[in-house]
Formats: structure tokens, sequence, C-alpha cells
């Protein structure tokens, strides 16, 4: 969820590539075939799979959508089945720089809302890109997001907020000198 697709360890990549692995085997997918759907390196999937690397928030979402899957999935199945998520019960998505917390149960299907807690400097990556959905809506709760849509730069401060639809080429950073806390709240549950 950088900029940068560098090196990354620690037990929160390691989680996603395990969660990665699994999905991919669940489905009886080799390396290979999981890479060519997602238009990535075999030896990259591998990468990811070993926590050796942290995939931009772009790559990733083609990673779980090549598999038929969510953003949800590497949340695994522990969050509520009824309509109250607590805040204490919110299983953490973390990449180089940036926190993701899943606000809506796992069971929603029409609606996701994202919390995402960005490290000064960190970025989608540095290229626009587009992903399944209708429409998105970010909405910035604490900080700042530079937000491109369509090559159009908007600087969001706390309490604004940018909706656009999905299929529109948009990338986002925090250009700020703090973390930023925003809320991504799109249509219909893809992550």
């Amino acid at each position: 969820m950088t900029e940068s697709e560098g090196p990354h360890s620690g037990a929160d990549a390691e989680h996603v590539g395990i969660r990665i692995r699994q999905l991919r085997q669940s489905k009886d997918l080799s390396a290979k075939d999981l890479a060519s759907r997602a238009g990535l390196t075999a030896s990259y999937i591998s990468r990811i799979e070993n926590a050796k690397v942290s995939p931009t928030v772009a790559t990733l979402g083609r990673v779980v959508q090549a598999m038929g899957e969510t953003f949800a999935s590497l949340f695994e199945d522990a969050q509520a089945e009824g309509p109250v998520v607590r805040a204490h019960d919110r299983l953490p998505l973390h990449s180089h720089g940036v926190d993701d917390y899943r606000v809506t149960p796992a069971w929603a299907s029409r609606l996701v809302v994202v919390e995402s807690v960005i490290e000064a400097g960190q970025a989608s990556g540095p290229n626009p890109h587009t992903h399944p959905g209708d429409e998105e809506c970010v909405l910035v709760m604490d900080g700042q997001l530079t937000v491109w849509l369509d090559g159009n730069e908007h600087l969001l401060g706390p309490g604004d907020s940018a909706t656009y639809l999905c299929r529109l080429p948009h990338r986002w950073r925090n250009s700020g000198r703090e973390s930023s806390r925003v809320l991504w709240i799109i249509t219909p549950a893809i992550y």
C-alpha cells in the first residue's frame, strides 16, 4: 500500500502472505496460475506469500480479485456476524505504512467501510488504478490526503471528501507531515 513495493517483514506481512497462500490453495491454484491471472510473476506471488515484499493496495487488489475474492477475505472470519462491529474486534490489515480496519461486518455485500491510518508520505502507488465496484468515497477524518482523480489533483483536509466511480483512474498520497485517518466507503463491498 506504499508507493514503492519494498521488502517488509513481521507478523502483519506474514499474516497477509499466509492468508493469500491459504486462499490460493483452497482454490487449487498454483502460484503460476494466480500470477498469470493477476498480471504478476510467480516469484512475486511467492515473495508476497513469504512476507518478503509489501505490495501496494492496487497490486494486493489484483491478487485477491484474481482469486475471485475481496479484501474482506484477508481480514479472516473473526469479525462479528451480526450488525455491530466493536472497535476492539476489528482485525487490522497492516501494510508498509498503512493500517486498514474493516468497519463493516464481513457479511455486508452492498457496502464496505474501511478506516485507514496512513503514515506521512505513504501512497496507493505511483500510478493511477481502477478496480471493480461502482462508487467510492473517501472522507478525511484527521490529517490530509491528496487524491488524483482522472489526473486532477485534489487536496483534502479534515471533513473533506471525494466521491468517484471505481472505474475512474485514481490514486492517493498522504502529503502531510503526520499520519492521516480516513474512511473509505465503497459499493458494492469489494474490499
